[in-house]
C-alpha cells in the first residue's frame, strides 16, 4: 500500500527543487524519495541509457529490466513510471542511438534496439 503526501513550499524552494532534480535527470518525486530514504532505489533513466549503450552493440535488442539484471527490483508501479521516463529520454535525446521497436516481450516490457 502507498500513501500520497502533499505539502506547500515557496516558489523559490520549488525552483531550487526543480533545478536539483533536473541536474540528476530525476523527476521531483524521485529526487525527494532519493533524498529522504536511504534505501530508495537510485537508478535513473540516464544510467539505463548509459548501461544500454555500453553493454549492447548495434542491432542488439533489450528491455529496460534486462539492462540491470538481478538489480532490477522496482515495484510494478514504480517500474512502469521508470519505463515511461526511459522512453521519454530516449525519444528526446537519444533517438539516433536507441529506438523503441514497437514490440513488447511476454512480460509486457518494451523492446528497444541499439542503432
Amino acid at each position: 500500500m502507498s500513501t500520497t503526501v502533499k505539502f506547500t513550499i515557496s516558489d523559490e524552494n520549488y525552483g531550487d527543487l526543480c533545478k536539483r532534480a533536473a541536474a540528476l535527470k530525476l523527476s521531483i518525486q524521485d529526487y525527494i524519495r532519493r533524498e529522504l530514504f536511504e534505501e530508495y532505489n537510485t537508478i535513473t533513466p540516464m544510467e539505463a541509457v548509459n548501461k544500454a549503450m555500453s553493454n549492447y552493440s548495434k542491432g542488439d535488442t533489450f528491455t529496460v529490466p534486462e539492462i540491470f539484471g538481478e538489480a532490477w527490483d522496482l515495484p510494478n508501479g514504480v517500474a512502469g513510471q521508470f519505463g515511461k521516463k526511459f522512453y521519454a529520454l530516449v525519444e528526446s535525446e537519444y533517438s539516433t542511438k536507441i529506438r523503441f521497436t514497437g514490440n513488447y516481450n511476454s512480460k509486457k516490457h518494451a523492446i528497444y534496439e541499439i542503432l
